[in-house]
């Protein structure tokens, strides 16, 4: 058998496709489906220098990480080597690019706002990243037999977990690299421990793994957990795991180390950052806590995330999309190159295109 594959109307500009069946199916037809879209990728020189570090520079702990995550997340290892055949792609290149962040500096975006109160959660983020791929970034859901469905802002060759991503577990993520000093080779690439997390049934077991299993670079994870009525931002840096509850308060989030404190004495911290591009980061930190003064509604998530200093539209820092979820109401507020569109949120986990 293969997978079943649909396509939905586009939602605020993005393509959306619906792909159904079991494991090896779904990931090898996603492959299949968007091989025109991963070669357009693979032709440009970012793809090409991601494959010359693992393979040249970084070699050594390019292969670290990968012998480690194979050992830690061996479901999803298969699940890239599958996605990597359906594309007709070498699977070290998939490893290359879905270990960018491991390896190194993963460019610098996204952002994030999330507060729990009453019934529900609010949660917000901007996916950004290199503005030559804003015609190639898409809505992938996957119906895998036996997982929650799931709806992400897929980047074709990535595997599906590295943006934003709801499931019909209640649960939406929003992910946010943050640059290491050292990274852990002994740990996972952040991208595998996603989807792995992405993958749980209900939000506690979720929280567990995103602070059990070591990213080997850096992610900040945005958890709204519907049905848990929380929401949390866990810090997974190199070997080291911080957590911040919404309850009752307002998180933020960008590219910068929040609630992993520096250690006291170290010169030069294994995982802390501080540089220019963390410059930036608090920079767009500012302007988002200066945008967010309070947040009733989705409205006011969605105003401040494309607030200026917020929104990128620089060649190489672009915001491809804005994604709200009302966890209490049921509702997504999406906007990419479109207007923003209202939606059903489970529906939307599940593939459903349903407007409101």
């Amino acid at each position: 058998m293969t997978a079943q594959v649909e396509y939905r109307e586009p939602v605020s500009g993005m393509e959306w496709t619906v792909l159904s069946g079991d494991r090896r199916e779904v990931m090898t037809a996603l492959g299949v489906e968007h091989a025109e879209q991963i070669a357009a990728w693979r032709a440009r020189d970012s793809w090409k220098g991601l494959v010359e570090r693992a393979t040249g520079a970084r070699g050594r702990q390019f292969d670290a990480v990968v012998a480690s995550t194979r050992r830690l997340l061996p479901v999803e290892s298969a699940e890239l080597g599958w996605l990597a055949e359906g594309a007709g792609v070498p699977e070290a290149e998939l490893w290359a690019l879905n270990l960018r962040g491991d390896l190194g500096r993963d460019g610098i975006g996204c952002s994030d706002l999330c507060t729990a109160g009453g019934s529900g959660v609010l949660m917000g983020h901007n996916e950004d990243g290199d503005g030559e791929l804003a015609g190639l970034v898409r809505l992938v859901t996957l119906r895998i037999d036996g997982d929650p469905s799931m709806t992400v802002v897929w980047y074709p060759g990535m595997l599906p977990a590295n943006s934003f991503v709801t499931t019909s577990a209640g649960l939406t993520f929003g992910m946010d690299h943050v640059p290491v000093h050292r990274i852990d080779q002994n740990a996972a690439g952040r991208h595998l421990v996603a989807r792995h997390a992405q993958r749980r049934p209900d939000g506690a077991r979720a929280r567990v793994a995103l602070q059990e299993i070591g990213c080997a670079g850096g992610f900040a994870f945005d958890v709204a957990d519907g049905p848990g009525g929380r929401g949390d931002i866990i810090e997974n840096a190199a070997g080291r795991v911080s957590v911040a509850g919404a309850a009752d308060r307002l998180l933020r989030h960008t590219n910068h180390l929040r609630f992993i404190d520096r250690r006291p004495g170290d010169e030069v911290d294994d995982v802390v950052v501080d540089d220019r591009w963390t410059s930036e980061s608090r920079t767009r930190f500012a302007a988002l806590e200066a945008a967010s003064p309070r947040l009733g509604s989705p409205e006011d998530l969605l105003a401040a995330l494309r607030a200026d200093g917020v929104l990128n539209r620089e060649p190489d820092l672009y915001t491809f999309t804005s994604a709200v979820v009302d966890t209490a109401n049921d509702r997504i507020l999406l906007q990419g190159s479109g207007k923003p569109w209202r939606g059903v949120l489970s529906g939307f986990a599940s593939g459903e295109r349903m407007s409101v």
